[in-house]
């Protein structure tokens, strides 16, 4: 019984320290600041949020042979500015985020599987900077580019330069209201004649 009321009165200390820093502006919330416990503590629950999420997905890769040109395009204007492939440079900007966005060839993208990538680039992580494409992207073009960050340590030249120069496959999103929003590009040199491995599990 003591041990249960030691336990008790530790965790409510621990509680009321952590709300005093938290209420008084003493944790420091700066992308600048120094590691600290939550720099721990968030993968962590991080991983486990995925996982448990990607549960729900059941047809998280596009099998579509062309699906690695299309999720080429969307990676391209959607993703490239934070998420660096072999090769291709992210903006510089994504150097100053925290945490700083994973290059897509990185072991902890690959070794997720294709419905927990799914499931990030659906629902994005918040406080990250991940948005969720689920919002204006269909399950369809998600997995397009599921397709394509499984394609990442395969890059061709061609891919490579399309993913510098802008040209991608054509693609097009709805809104909410159901009406085209947009399409963008000419077909990409990743959708030409030229050989690109197609994908064989993107936790924005």
């Amino acid at each position: 019984m003591k041990f249960f009321a030691g336990v008790v009165v530790t965790v409510l200390v621990g509680l009321a320290i952590a709300g005093f820093v938290f209420a008084t502006g003493r944790f420091n919330v700066a992308a600048t600041a120094p590691p600290d416990f939550t720099d721990k503590l968030a993968p962590w629950v991080l991983d486990k949020a995925i996982e448990r999420g990607a549960k729900s997905v059941t047809d998280p890769i596009s099998k579509d042979p062309n699906a690695v040109a299309l999720g080429l395009s969307h990676y391209r204007e959607n993703c490239l500015p934070c998420h660096e492939v072999p090769g291709v440079e992210a903006a510089e900007f994504h150097e100053g985020m925290n945490p700083t966005p994973p290059d897509m060839d990185a072991q902890a993208v690959q070794h997720q599987s294709d419905a927990e990538l799914f499931w990030v680039i659906k629902n994005g992580i918040r406080m990250t900077g991940m948005p969720a494409f689920g919002v204006n992207h269909k399950d369809e073009e998600i997995g397009h580019i599921v397709a394509f960050v499984r394609h990442v340590t395969q890059l061709t030249d061609a891919e490579r330069q399309a993913l510098k120069t802008g040209g991608g496959e054509e693609h097009h999103h709805d809104t909410e209201a159901g009406e085209e929003a947009h399409s963008h590009g000419a077909r990409s040199p990743a959708a030409s004649p030229a050989p690109a491995a197609s994908a064989s599990p993107h936790h924005h």
